[in-house]
This record gives C-alpha cells, structure tokens and sequence, in this order.
C-alpha cells in the first residue's frame, strides 16, 4: 500500500476526540474506500499531562501548533478548537504552507470564509467545513453537489441543538425555560454560559456560511438580523399549540423578487403539518426549496462528538480522494468561484403574519383601539382570542394576517403608549410565508 495520509489535529476537546474515534474505530472501512491509510500524527492541545478518554494510537501531542504548521509530511490540518483566534491565523498558516484545512468551527468561517478562499485558490489548496453547519446532516455537501442543478429560492433551517431541544422540554413536559434550559446544560447539550446559542448568534454564523454555499454571497453576522428564544414561554408554547403551531427557532434565507435576498433568524410558529414542526430535541434540520427539485429536507444530529467528528471525516475522505490529482479539482469548485457581495433586503420590509400577546384592561373599549391602530397601519387580523383574566386584566392573542414587519412594530410602538395595555408580552411570526418578497 503507498504512504499513509498523514494528519494533524488542532484540539482535542468534545469534537477532535470524535474526530479520533472515528478515525480509529473505522479505520478499515476508510482505508477501502480511499486506497490510503488514515494516520493522525500530531494532536495540538493545551495540556500534555490531561488524562484523555480517547484512544491516541501512534499520535504525538504538542502544545507548539509549529509542529503541525511545519511538518512538511502532515497534509490536512484539523481545526476543532473553537473560536475566533488563535484558529483564524492557524488556518491561514496552513493554507499559505499549501495543506488542506477541515474545519469545524463555524464563527471563524463565518467571519473569514472569503479570505480562506482566496488563500486556498492562491496557495492550490482547499479548505472544508461540512461540520461547521448542522454536526453530522452533510448540508454544505447537498447543497455544493446534490442540489447543484437547482437555483436555491430558499431554505429555512433549524441548525442550533440547544435552543431545539429546550423548546422541545418546554413543550412537550410544559416546562419553564429555566428548567428546560438546566436541563440541557446537565445532559451536555447546552454550555454553561448559553448565551451565543438561546441569543440567535449561533445560528446567525451558521446562515452566514449557508448564504455563501446555497445564494454565492458574502454576508457577515452584523447584516443578519436575529432573534433569540429568550421571550419565548410556556404561555406562547400552548397558545400556539391549540392554534396547530410548533414555535421553533428558523434560519431563513429566501432570494426575492427584487434581485435581493432575505436573510434572518427568529422564533417562527410553524403549522404542525409541516415537516420541521416536528424536529425534536437536539436534532437540526434543513427544508430547502430548489428550482428544480421543489422541496426536500435534511434532517439529523447537528451537534455532538461523533456526528460532528463524522462531517470531519467525510471531508478528510473527500480530500483524500482529490489527492489523486494533480491539481485538486475542487479548488475551482469548492471556493465559490462567484462569490459576491449580497444585495440584502431589509427586514423591516419582509411580509409575515404575527402573533401577538398583550395584557390589557379588562374593559370596554379596549379591542375598539387596538383595532383602530392596527387599521391605521393597513393591520388586518386573522384571528383575536382573550385568555384568562385576572386582576381586571386580559391577556390577549391576536394573529394578523400578512404585513411589512416594519408596520407591524411600528403600530405596536403606538399601542403600548395606550393606558389600557399593560403589556406587550410577545411578538413572534407566523408560517413561512414568502408574501411581500
């Protein structure tokens, strides 16, 4: 057999240990299927005395990413630290040293995917994030080769575990958020500071890398506007559950129909006929909606050691087998050759319907205001439900029919200066309605 593939790993916490157990327990089954042997020489870490859980085989562990960098027989480089630095200038290192980079690390892809492009273009290299959207679903794959007949017109994504699966307990066990969200952090799937993830912030860096894959543009974090679960309840759960909707947390991106598109992240009850309204827990899911196939949907475990160590794999497969090349044939096709600037549409001028829950005065009169304003601001409503009254206080549900977000806030500005409202309590879309694009 010729030479191994030699590898070298940035890491080894949660995902570069299922990088190495995957490694090690398929070893076989990866060698049939590249012709090569999958060798993992040196494994970066912060602490060379740490008892580790995995098993490092022939290995050697630094502390000196030069090692790696350096080392003229490693030819793929493993990021799996996390984080914006030091993995940006390690990935940039070794792409100038002409190695292949996978990554799993989706806010430095995010944040610098067009300059990894032009390094692996410049330096006849290519770099890999399969892990970095959706852990073990191959969502970069299908949407780069198994939808590459089709125009994407749009996707619509659950792609953090944590905030799904705290959604789900709140759900299905009515709990409060603050339990389910305990919960998730003592099984694992949530860290003990969540805020990236119950913020939106996750998953905006995941749509920042899907708008470059799926609509070939370039769009940071700080054009995506996002929404986290932090104002979701127990109260809208039920609500939108007796209406036959499923609150989930969305990635949208649509093309419009003004030579734009729509990019954006937020809470969204969807109907429960509707395949994502019935993604549990941690797992993660892409709907997606091509010219050509019409719909179709990616579903599986988007976090976790081996599924994530799993899209490591397959990308390191993926290279092993260009390496028959003289000159890798992905390197025209993999770094988005026209990839450009975005024209993104505002949000404020995207149409949806909403849901609305307001505390208000039990008293007459009031819904005659509420709905003046609202008609002001050409509102119509769907639907209107008063909820349990206590104090001489109501709480309200409305469902409007379908409006610019932009009117939406601004007759809620207007309402909440009403005496009679005491409090706006919720404001969360409704459906997946492409009105107004």
């Amino acid at each position: 057999m010729s030479e191994p593939i030699c590898i070298g790993v940035l890491g080894l916490g949660n995902v570069g240990a299922g990088v190495l157990e995957v490694l090690d327990r398929n070893a076989d089954v990866l060698t049939q299927r590249t012709g090569k042997r999958l060798v993992v020489k040196t494994v970066l870490v912060h602490d060379l005395h740490k008892k580790r859980s995995v098993s490092l085989g022939s290995a050697t562990l630094t502390v000196n990413a030069e090692d790696i960098l350096n080392d003229p027989d490693i030819r793929i480089v493993v990021e799996v630290m996390g984080g914006e630095q030091p993995a940006y200038d390690y990935i940039c290192a070794a792409l100038r040293a002409g190695k292949y980079v996978v990554t799993a690390n989706k806010e430095v892809v995010s944040k610098h995917k067009k300059t990894f492009f032009e390094l692996a273009r410049k330096h006849h290299t290519d770099i890999y994030f399969e892990a970095s959207v959706g852990g073990g679903i191959p969502i970069i794959r299908s949407l780069k080769v198994g939808y590459a007949a089709n125009q994407v017109k749009a996707f619509y994504g659950i792609l953090n575990g944590t905030t799904n699966y705290i959604l789900t307990q709140i759900s299905e066990k009515n709990q409060s958020f603050e339990v389910a969200l305990k919960t998730a952090q003592e099984l694992g799937f949530a860290e003990a500071d969540p805020t990236m993830d119950v913020s939106g912030l996750d998953t905006a860096y995941k749509l920042s890398i899907l708008a470059a894959v799926a609509l070939k543009s370039e769009v940071q974090v700080s054009d995506i506007s996002y929404e986290g679960i932090e104002k979701v309840t127990l109260h809208d759960i039920r609500h939108a559950r007796e209406m036959g909707y499923a609150i989930k947390l969305l990635a949208i991106g649509q093309q419009t129909g003004r030579g734009g598109i729509s990019l954006r992240v937020h809470p969204t009850m969807i109907p429960l006929s509707h395949p994502l309204a019935h993604v549990r827990n941690e797992l993660n899911a892409l709907f997606m909606v091509g010219d050509m196939v019409g719909e179709a949907m990616l579903l599986g475990r988007g976090a976790g050691s081996l599924p994530t160590g799993s899209a490591v794999v397959s990308d390191i497969v993926d290279i092993v087998f260009d390496m028959a090349y003289e000159e890798p044939k992905r390197t025209q096709r993999n770094l988005e050759p026209h990839y450009e600037g975005a024209v993104l549409v505002d949000a404020g001028t995207v149409a949806s319907q909403f849901y609305i829950r307001l505390w208000v005065a039990d008293a007459p009169g009031t819904l005659a205001k509420l709905a003046a304003i609202l008609g002001e601001w050409d509102i119509s409503i769907s639907k209107m439900m008063q909820q349990s009254v206590k104090n001489e206080v109501a709480e309200l549900i409305i469902v409007t029919h379908s409006v610019l977000e932009k009117k939406m806030r601004q007759a809620l500005s207007q309402i909440e200066t009403l005496p009679e409202v005491k409090d706006i309590a919720s404001l969360l879309h409704v459906g997946l309605d492409e009105g107004g694009l």
